[in-house]
């Protein structure tokens, strides 16, 4: 369930404004894992690999995403663990958000050629 709310929040992201415009790319591993997150989730990915994944994105989130990257780390951790109390949480929602609009923009995940390997 979790899953289909930052499917739908990856969505959202791509038709919001761009406030990320002015801060530094993000490192090539963490866009590279953004994109993997972006392609793997639409495959609906096994919570396992979700988790690989966005550590990876924790592990080289910039600075102004780090907390939000670790929320949503920890978000995922919590529900394969069967915490069901994460899915209608706003703060997590909103961490999930930052990520994505984060990655989209910054990694400019929906311009990616999906053979570019990142």
């Amino acid at each position: 369930m979790l899953v289909a709310v930052m499917l739908l929040t990856v969505g959202v992201t791509a038709c919001t404004r761009d406030e990320s415009s002015s801060l530094p790319r993000p490192s090539k591993p963490f866009c590279e894992a953004a994109h993997r997150y972006d392609v793997r989730v639409e495959k609906l990915a096994p919570i396992g690999e979700q988790i690989q994944i966005v550590q990876r994105m924790a592990d080289h989130a910039p600075k102004d995403i780090a907390k939000d990257t670790q929320t949503f780390l920890d978000a995922l951790q919590r529900v394969a663990k069967g915490d069901k109390s994460v899915v209608d949480n706003a703060k997590i929602r909103d961490a999930v958000d930052n990520v994505n609009r984060r990655a989209s923009r910054g990694c400019n995940l929906f311009k990616q050629d999906p053979g570019s390997g990142i």
